[in-house]
């Protein structure tokens, strides 16, 4: 089932919360609208499901697979909406909440009882909690509630699944796992899905196609290999994890910030330019061998725990840095707190600046 969203605009009062936004979803896709809060991706998913609707205008549309759905109600639309809080029935038993979709149908379109315990154990078994049936949320981790608050959305067998910042209630290590799992889940069932998060790593690691939201508007759609490795603003690469910003001015062979002449495969500007460049921790790369062409820095901070180390460093500029590099790198450069070292970097992304210096 296809998504197809055109010029969708939706204010409250004077505040402007999607501003002409166009979105199309394809067949059995997971799409992950990533963005700040107040960037409109909650917006976008609430008028995509019914709940909510977008201000009057001739060109706006909704459509699931070419059905024009803009005109109808929440369950008309069936769609199945997750919430970041569950928002599971406190007195049903898992049993029983996984079946309320079911049995609220109108007489003639509900399932027999038969049915309708064969589809809730089908769906237990899915979210491989078979053994709790039984149990009330109140007696489940923050995990399997969410887990059961799935299987209720995909007990209707929806044409569409909406969720809205799932595991934003879980802590780190719960959040890490269900993605996973909601990552398998989506590969065996390949239902067309949209996962609001403010959660870049999240959104990296279970997405098919990342929509990066910026103030009411889409900054960047594409793979999560596009966004992050091919950033088209600045917003996108500040929002996708950590970055080191300095300034410069574009020369014949890149951009030229201080001793540094960075790399010029994706410089475009003219000779004087000045221009921003933005580079990533692991593309710094720091050493001892003092050359003209590499930063002087101070060492600030070392960082050791965790898969990488960290440098924080300070240039004789008065620029921040952040290095990143492996524990057997970091063992073989030996240098500690308060040392002098050198930094060149491998790559950097470049935006200009519309005036000459």
């Amino acid at each position: 089932m296809s998504i197809a969203v055109r010029h969708i605009t939706k204010t409250f009062g004077r505040f402007a919360a999607l501003r002409d936004v166009s979105l199309e979803v394809a067949a059995g896709e997971l799409v992950a609208l990533l963005g700040p809060s107040g960037s409109g991706k909650t917006t976008l998913l609430r008028i995509i499901s019914g709940l909510d609707q977008p201000d009057a205008s001739p060109d706006s549309e909704i459509r699931f697979h070419e059905e024009r759905v803009e005109g109808q109600a929440v369950g008309q639309r069936q769609v199945g909406f997750v919430f970041q809080h569950y928002a599971l029935f406190r007195h049903m038993t898992v049993f029983e909440n996984i079946a309320f979709g079911l049995r609220v149908r109108p007489r003639k379109e509900r399932p027999s009882n038969q049915e309708i315990s064969r589809r809730v154990r089908e769906l237990l078994h899915l979210i491989q909690l078979e053994n709790l049936e039984s149990r009330y949320p109140g007696q489940l981790s923050g995990g399997q509630r969410q887990r059961v608050a799935l299987a209720r959305a995909l007990a209707i067998e929806p044409r569409v699944l909406l969720l809205d910042e799932p595991f934003g209630a879980l802590d780190a290590k719960v959040r890490q796992e269900l993605r996973r799992w909601l990552r398998r889940l989506h590969d065996e069932l390949h239902v067309t899905s949209i996962l609001v998060t403010h959660d870049q790593e999240e959104a990296l690691e279970v997405a098919d196609r990342i929509v990066v939201m910026n103030e009411g508007r889409i900054e960047q759609e594409g793979t999560p290999e596009e966004v992050f490795h091919q950033p088209k603003t600045e917003f996108v690469i500040n929002f996708l994890g950590n970055v080191n910003l300095f300034h410069g001015r574009v020369e014949q062979d890149g951009v030229r910030v201080g001793p540094l002449l960075l790399p010029n495969n994706h410089v475009a500007g003219v000779s004087g330019q000045v221009a921003r460049a933005f580079i990533r921790p692991y593309d710094v790369e720091v050493h001892r061998d003092k050359s003209l062409a590499a930063l002087p820095a101070r060492v600030l901070r070392v960082q050791s725990a965790g898969p990488t180390v960290r440098l924080e460093l300070l240039s004789n500029s008065g620029d921040s840095i952040l290095a990143e590099m492996s524990h057997d790198k970091y063992r073989k450069l030996n240098v500690r707190k308060e040392e002098e070292v050198f930094v060149s970097v491998r790559d950097a992304r470049t935006f200009m600046d519309d005036y000459v210096i």
